[in-house]
């Protein structure tokens, strides 16, 4: 799955932020803190795939869609 995400430094940490859920991390490197987002997404997407199957019983699908053609500036952790 790839997502957008944002990586900023705040004081002596950067800040990994997901655009789309919102979800952030932090970490003392850039690498340290997106290793550490994608861990929190992990969870937050468990969390979010058990609360919709008991909310309904009914199987989830997976779609890709391409979001790179939309970007102006380049990326830079593609």
């Amino acid at each position: 799955m790839k997502t957008i995400i944002q990586v900023h430094k705040e004081e002596d940490m950067y800040v990994a932020v997901d655009i789309v859920t919102n979800v952030a991390d932090q970490g003392k490197t850039k690498e340290e803190a997106i290793s550490n987002l994608k861990k929190g997404l992990e969870g937050h997407y468990q969390v979010l795939m058990e609360m919709s199957l008991k909310k309904i019983n009914a199987p989830i699908s997976f779609i890709d869609i391409n979001i790179e053609k939309h970007v102006k500036t380049p990326c830079v952790v593609c």
